[in-house]
């Protein structure tokens, strides 16, 4: 007679080996994902103390960028494949007072609201992309130089700086009217984020500010560390199925 017991027993005990060795896996790839955060921000991390110490011999690449720089200005970064972006607002609309017509706005028109109750009613902004080109990151401001346009922001002058997660920045300058930025994509958005936000903090002689930042960056990191996989072994020495 087979002993069922026994074959039902050995087949427990294999989906539970299994479980546990895909438990292990999963553990090994969020500790891997982990230790990849903690050596990038190590970096970062170094990089602003050595700029804090005005020790930058050999920090950065020397690469050829093609752009002219002032004195005492040193590249920080050259991204290429990029876009520029300008703040566009669509065409404004009148909304009248005699049945809601409403129609564009152009020429010289003269609306006369005090009579017909009417309201002008501001088209909606939106960021568009309106050249392709590269990005030179520097200690004194980013410049973009594309094939139907060129654009320069001076850290001096920006009034707000913002990253957004899906790979693009966008600046207020207080010498521009509208918001500019530029796109480079969500896969190398933290390096770039992070030599922009480098080059701000040179230029504004705030290192110590962001360096406190990253610190802090680097304990939470450090308390969010994944344990590490336990050794799972197999009976008579198995693989599962």
């Amino acid at each position: 007679m087979v002993n069922s017991m026994g074959f039902f027993s050995k087949m427990k005990q294999r989906r539970a080996e299994k479980e546990a060795l895909e438990q292990a896996a999963a553990q090994q790839g969020q500790l891997g994902t982990w230790q990849s955060q903690s050596e990038k921000l190590d970096v970062m991390i170094n990089a602003v103390e050595r700029c804090g110490n005005n020790d930058i011999e050999g920090l950065f690449d020397p690469f050829d960028t093609g752009f002219l720089l002032k004195k005492d200005e040193y590249a920080i970064g050259l991204i290429a494949n990029c876009a520029l972006l300008e703040t566009r607002r669509s065409a404004s609309s009148y909304q009248g007072g005699y049945g809601g017509v409403s129609f564009p706005l152009f020429g010289k028109v003269r609306l006369n609201t005090g009579r017909s109750k009417g309201k002008l009613i501001a088209g909606e902004e939106s960021i568009t992309s309106i050249s392709d080109g590269e990005v030179l990151i520097t200690n004194k401001r980013a410049m973009f130089r594309g094939d139907t346009n060129n654009k320069e922001w001076l850290y001096s002058k920006l009034m707000a700086c913002e990253h957004h997660p899906e790979g693009y920045t966008t600046f207020a300058v207080s010498s521009q009217a509208k918001t500019t930025g530029f796109a480079y994509g969500a896969d190398v958005a933290n390096e770039v984020q992070f030599r922009l936000e480098l080059g701000v903090a040179i230029s504004n002689e705030t290192t110590d500010q962001l360096l406190a930042q990253l610190r802090v960056e680097r304990q939470q990191l450090d308390a969010k560390k994944p344990l590490s996989p336990p050794v799972v072994g197999l009976s008579n020495g198995e693989n599962p199925r």
